[in-house]
């Protein structure tokens, strides 16, 4: 009978975990056969094959084809829809300067009395080489098909805009252009918007604009399975992640940001294809855009209210939620019931005041550890393992590295409680992991509210449980009673904490295992009187418990990862001509060669890395024949000088045709202002491109060129370099194909040829 307690506590927690992860996963697919007012992703996979036929980077062929698709498609559902065609420039992300000729294809479904446009909005640009089925054909198959429920029922109130942007990834420039000049930009009252960065996985609304209590409110009426919560876009901000939607959120539009990211491997690769997308996730996104659509197409949207809130799921994706400024009150509530816990330990001689802040020690020190252990753990692996060392960011079998690392998290973090339970209490152990959960929760509730609750409400269940079982029976054996409050108390740490430490591993993938074994580590600390009740404080087979099937799943995991041709080794090879001297490269971004690419870099032919490409280190370089191809052109239509300024009208054009294109003053040489293809740049302080290169990039090259004008500090001659990029390998010098599991990552480098060209002016 003195098992029966841990027994059934212990199983108990294995349910409700394993429940809570379970229900992060995307709804069924819909068939074909389904109702015409339903959302059907086997309706949407029609679209899906034609749109990632081929990769569709902003003026390639593939990328015409899938716009005249778009057109096509909203033609024959009735909807009128024009080509928004325009240059951009965007000096977001800082030197070079992001620009483009982009072509937005925007329609409108018109509302019986509309007050404001509901816009669903989707990118249908890929990266080079990527037929991006997920990111994003997924997201204008959804829109795609969503139109057509919506034109199979009575019209809604208000209007529906559909934006398929161009340029997004090439710096959200396409949403920008709409945003800056399109007449139907001011009639938009929310905007929704469809992405991915990975291959499935369920679609979570990670983002929002100003004033999100009142869509949050809406989307947990309306939506079938919404996963939603306010640590998202606090952790989202900080990482620094673009969409469209960050146009729409600068312009102060309300609106709502959705992303499915799992399976990740497959992310801006040629693997990511209609075969390998998980049509669960196309279900959910389309789910979430007709039934908001709906919803949203029948609300007054000319004065929506502008509060925040604090939002998050519960169990079967319940979303509370609560307005932002109850945040600290909430905090303060948590506060008093911390500071009632530590003052009855006191009086019961559970633990004192140092031994609670010893406590708090351990427990960060207990952090610490598993986050080292675990960093380390998953820096070796990418070190040693060979299949490990050629992925970007994470393996084709995440889950299975996952699940070994979240173990070895957990191990660590038992082992840690072990060795510290026999030199502190296990109250004062409980109380000091709780003290550092309570200074998160204050941390936050000042400067990352909306991730407050993530603190607030585990921790309050948490203290219940440390009063209920720890402090009142302090070390009397447990009971089942103990172990039905226990239980209790844990449901709500399970459905709120939990998913926290899984999404982090699905968002940073296994070079950054650190973050979410910490995650986990900071998860075990609201169990410490489980951990207790299990035996943890006595005995090192709690840690075991985690170690041994940990080591196992690790095994499993390292076994079964491999390369085939559903699931392709990442590797680059590049073709470079430096056309004024005559010498080509070849180039790769890869540390460890594949037998194929190693036939190019001899080594005897083995030269250290020169050629530059931005964005890419370049980690390899050899000689190459060097082919009779064409550099970028230069021509000077204008050139005159006057207080101190020097003025140049140049054109840039490719005379092979690239559609990409890097411009760049090399020389150490003020730039004042400069205007491409019709777009100013005024730079803020004289001097700009003396201690960085000034330049641009250029997507979408028109086959005449662009016009650049360029104002300088007269300071004698300025050298400008050139280098335009087509995205294949010259035939003439890779005749044989790849192998088929071989695949060309990263994209802005591999399969690619480039040449470059310099002048001084």
């Amino acid at each position: 009978m003195a098992w029966s307690p841990r027994l059934a506590v212990a199983l108990a927690l294995l349910a409700l975990i394993a429940l809570r992860i379970a229900q992060l996963s995307p709804p069924s697919v819909v068939p074909q056969s389904a109702p015409p007012d339903v959302f059907s992703a086997e309706r949407a996979k029609a679209h899906l094959l034609e749109i990632a036929a081929e990769p569709r980077p902003t003026g390639s062929a593939g990328h015409r084809r899938a716009r005249d698709y778009l057109l096509a498609q909203l033609a024959a559902l009735g909807v009128q829809a024009e080509v928004q065609r325009t240059s951009v420039l965007s000096r977001q992300w800082g030197l070079p300067y992001d620009a483009a000729r982009v072509e937005n294809v925007v329609a409108r479904l018109p509302g019986a009395d509309s007050t404001r446009a509901v816009a669903l909005v989707a990118h249908y640009d890929s990266v080079p080489g990527s037929p991006g089925a997920a990111d994003d054909g997924s997201g204008v198959a959804a829109l795609l098909e969503t139109l057509r429920a919506l034109k199979s029922g009575p019209p809604l109130r208000n209007d529906v805009l559909l934006l398929f942007t161009d340029a997004e990834e090439g710096g959200v420039l396409g949403g920008k252009a709409f945003m800056d000049e399109h007449p139907l930009r001011g009639e938009i009252g929310i905007a929704l918007n469809f992405d991915a960065r990975g291959a499935g996985g369920v679609v979570a609304m990670f983002e929002t604009g100003p004033g999100d209590a009142l869509p949050v409110r809406e989307l947990a009426r309306a939506a079938p399975l919404p996963i939603a919560s306010s640590l998202f876009p606090e952790v989202a901000r900080r990482l620094g992640h673009g969409t469209d939607f960050s146009v729409f959120k600068r312009a102060g539009i309300p609106g709502l940001n959705f992303a499915f990211s799992d399976d990740a491997a497959h992310y801006h690769t040629p693997s990511d294809t209609v075969d390998n997308l998980d049509l669960r996730s196309v279900q959910h996104a389309g789910d979430y855009a007709l039934s908001l659509a709906r919803r949203f197409g029948g609300l007054d949207l000319r004065s929506l209210d502008r509060e925040d809130a604090v939002y998050f799921n519960t169990w079967d994706a319940h979303v509370v939620a609560h307005p932002i400024g109850w945040a600290i009150p909430i905090a303060a509530l948590v506060f008093g019931l911390f500071a009632g816990a530590a003052a009855l330990a006191r009086r019961r001689r559970r633990a004192s005041l140092g031994g609670l802040f010893a406590g708090s020690l351990a427990f960060l020190a207990l952090l610490l550890g598993a986050a080292g252990a675990v960093g380390g753990l998953g820096w070796l692996l990418r070190r040693v393992h060979p299949a490990l060392r050629a992925m970007p960011f994470e393996p084709y079998n995440a889950p299975a590295f996952r699940l070994a690392l979240t173990l070895a998290a957990l191990a660590v973090s038992a082992a840690g409680y072990r060795l510290f339970r026999r030199r502190l209490g296990a109250c004062a152990l409980a109380l000091g992991a709780l003290l550092v959960w309570l200074s998160l929760l204050v941390g936050a509730s000042l400067f990352m509210p909306g991730a407050s609750f993530y603190f607030a409400w585990p921790l309050a269940f948490a203290l219940v449980g440390v009063v209920a079982v720890t402090i009142r029976r302090g070390d009397a054996p447990p009971t089942l009673g103990d172990a039905a409050l226990l239980v209790a108390t844990a449901a709500p740490a399970v459905a709120l904490a939990v998913p926290g430490p899984y999404l982090l591993f699905v968002a940073l993938g296994l070079p950054l295992a650190a973050a979410p074994a910490l995650a986990v580590a900071l998860v075990f600390g609201l169990f410490l009187p489980h951990a207790e009740l299990l035996g943890g404080g006595a005995s090192w087979r709690l840690a075991l418990a985690f170690a041994l099937p940990g080591l196992a799943a690790l095994a499993a995991a390292c076994a079964t990862h491999g390369f085939t041709e559903a699931e392709p080794r990442p590797a680059s090879l590049a073709y470079a001509l430096d056309a004024p001297g005559g010498r080509a490269h070849w180039l790769s971004a890869d540390r460890d060669l594949d037998p194929w690419t190693a036939g190019y870099f001899p080594a005897g032919r083995a030269q250290a890395p020169s050629f530059a490409v931005p964005y890419v280190r370049v980690a390899r370089q050899s000689e190459a024949p060097a082919l009779a191809l064409p550099p970028p052109s230069l021509t000077v239509l204008g050139d005159a000088t006057g207080g101190g300024v020097r003025s140049l009208r140049l054109r840039v054009a490719s005379p092979r045709g690239a559609p990409w294109l890097l411009a760049e003053v090399t020389s150490p040489t003020a730039v004042i202002r400069a205007v491409v293809d019709g777009r100013r740049v005024e730079e803020s302080a004289r001097g700009a491109g003396r201690n960085q290169r000034w330049g641009f990039t250029y997507m979408g090259l028109p086959p005449e060129g662009i016009e650049w004008s360029l104002e300088v500090e007269d300071a004698g001659p300025i050298e400008i370099r050139l280098l335009d990029q087509t995205y294949e390998l010259p035939r003439e010098l890779a005749p044989g194909s790849r192998p088929k599991e071989i695949m060309g990552v990263p994209y802005r480098l591999a399969d690619s040829t480039f040449v470059s060209g310099s002048s001084w002016l």
